[in-house]
């Protein structure tokens, strides 16, 4: 069963990787370091990610690395995924349709004693994908702007928590980002004797983080429980290198012709990364019933790029979810061992524009999928989601995601018994 796992892991991790090197295509991937990802268990994505209370040992939690210590003693659990996007972009004159696919995930935990627990994993941490095109007016004998961007950032990390006592337990993630983000914007003029420009920036970073985790878990009764998680990391900062290209140009015919290369630069220095603090409570109700409530704040406005002022606002989530399976253990109807789960999200964006702090809402559901009488289970989630308003002379972005989680969980040195 295993090996059949690692053969789907891998057919997921290739087929993202091929069909998703811009895994966005939001225009306002264009600021900041893009659009960033949740930093947890995509399984959770139906739950709107309220996770930072979630300790169950059958799952791995990487929002809240406290969770590492509930993992069932000789266990093994492994899980990757993947997601397709449909977007449909608006402002107040024309619209646009847009797919794209993205690996979600590929994490792995066991525990290292009763107390101790370990999670390490590979998860994006951000991404860049837009390309705008803008007509401008004769006057500025410009014909044409077009503004791409592409790239994204990863995240590794090594986690660990340790059990306190049976009510509470703590936890560390060390994490190391890598990646590189790059945008263009390219002018074309209406006379043809002039020279066109171009211009070419590439920001390369890398760096470590460390989140701090606690979970504290209160067992009231034999069938009712919660739990309070609270995660955060400070205001850190990681090296960079940009490398600015500026140059000119005109086409001669169809072939492009460069003229000069007035800046060809590179810049070493650190981008100064927010401070981020998640809080949540869980309560659970005879083994079916699970709801959840989350809030995240990130200070981007201490966020700089080399010294330079980033130009953000504080972003805030609040998130809820519910989840209800009816018989868990259940051998005799496969309906009763599905998790349904419902979500809803609300989030205020990082970026401003016009006295307008950019708002996103969303509504998630999905399933979590038993696999017969195996130690795989499958976490289908759909999100619906919108993004900005054209009521405010901005691009509106309607979403649509469904994705999978395929997850493994095993017990290491079964003893056999024999007849």
């Amino acid at each position: 069963m295993i090996r059949r796992f690692f053969f789907l892991a891998i057919f997921f991790v290739v087929y993202c990787n091929i069909y998703s090197q811009i895994a966005t295509s939001s225009h306002y991937s264009r600021f900041g370091l893009g659009e960033l990802y949740v930093q947890g268990n995509p399984i959770y994505n139906s739950l709107s990610n309220a996770t930072s209370a979630i300790n169950n040992p059958k799952t791995i939690n990487p929002s809240n690395p406290a969770s590492y210590a509930s993992f069932s003693s000789k266990s093994f659990l492994l899980s990757t995924g993947g997601w397709h996007q449909t977007t449909k972009m608006e402002n107040n004159t024309s619209e646009q349709v847009v797919n794209n696919n993205g690996f979600s995930h590929f994490i792995m935990g066991f525990p290292l004693s009763k107390k101790t627990g370990f999670s390490a994993g590979i998860v994006p941490f951000s991404s860049i994908g837009y390309n705008i095109n803008t007509s401008l007016n004769e006057a500025s004998n410009i014909q044409s702007a077009n503004y791409s961007g592409d790239g994204g950032i990863s995240k590794i990390y090594f986690g660990s928590a340790y059990k306190l006592s049976d009510e509470l337990s703590i936890g560390l993630n060390a994490s190391y980002l890598f990646g590189s983000l790059n945008r263009r914007k390219e002018l074309v003029y209406q006379d043809g004797t002039f020279f066109n420009s171009r211009s070419n920036s590439k920001i390369s970073l890398k760096g470590y983080i460390y989140e701090l985790g606690v979970i504290y878990k209160k067992i009231l009764s034999d069938n009712t429980e919660y739990a309070i998680g609270l995660s955060a990391y400070n205001n850190t900062s990681v090296s960079a290198n940009k490398t600015d290209l500026l140059e000119s140009f005109r086409y001669v015919g169809v072939t492009e012709l460069v003229k000069d290369t007035f800046v060809n630069t590179t810049q070493y220095g650190e981008i100064f990364l927010p401070r981020s603090i998640n809080v949540g409570v869980s309560y659970m109700k005879d083994k079916k019933w699970l709801l959840l409530a989350n809030y995240n704040i990130q200070d981007w406005s201490n966020y700089k790029i080399f010294d330079e002022e980033g130009g953000l606002e504080n972003s805030q989530t609040l998130s809820s979810g519910i989840e209800y399976t009816p018989d868990y253990n259940s051998f005799t109807d496969y309906y009763k061992t599905i998790s349904y789960r419902l979500g809803i999200s609300y989030k205020v964006h990082p970026l401003k524009f016009n006295d307008y702090q950019l708002e996103e809402k969303s509504l998630s559901f999905g399933f979590g999928l038993p696999y017969k009488k195996s130690a795989t289970k499958y976490d289908v989630y759909c999100v619906l989601g919108t993004r900005g308003s054209t009521n405010k002379n901005l691009i509106e972005e309607n979403f649509f995601r469904i994705g999978l989680a395929i997850s493994y969980y095993d017990t290491w040195f079964r003893k056999l018994k024999y007849d």
